[in-house]
């Protein structure tokens, strides 16, 4: 009979509805935890593919890198990147600036200047030489 009791007891205190709240409740919050560590999976996903792109294309500028250093270790590579880097020629050459009519920048200068022109640029050069 107390076997019978004690098993009455334990089914009444697992039926109860405190019982069954309370472990709804811990399903809950474990279900909850579970949804934020997948949300925290997902992003971690995404940062990932992120990084395996950054690196794919810093892997890209370091072959570039390495195949340009390559390039300029040679002589000929490396006065192709002076010559295209600074403006040097060789001993010898020339450089010549061709003009185009139609796009042409340059203004003619005039010889004949006024009396009062050449007093304002007088002017304009002491003032420059003062400040």
């Amino acid at each position: 009979m107390k076997e019978y009791q004690q098993k009455y007891m334990v089914r009444t205190l697992l039926y109860s509805r405190v019982t069954i709240i309370f472990l709804f409740l811990i399903c809950i919050l474990l279900l909850r935890s579970i949804m934020e560590l997948n949300d925290k999976r997902i992003e971690s996903a995404k940062l990932r593919n992120d990084s395996a792109v950054e690196r794919k294309a810093l892997e890209d500028k370091v072959a570039k890198a390495e195949a340009k250093n390559a390039d300029i270790a040679t002589p000929r590579g490396f006065e192709n990147y002076v010559r295209t880097t600074y403006p040097v020629v060789k001993e010898g050459e020339g450089v010549i600036v061709i003009y185009d009519e139609a796009n042409n920048l340059v203004s003619p200068v005039r010889e004949d200047m006024t009396i009062w022109e050449r007093l304002l640029v007088w002017w304009n050069r002491f003032v420059s030489r003062k400040g």
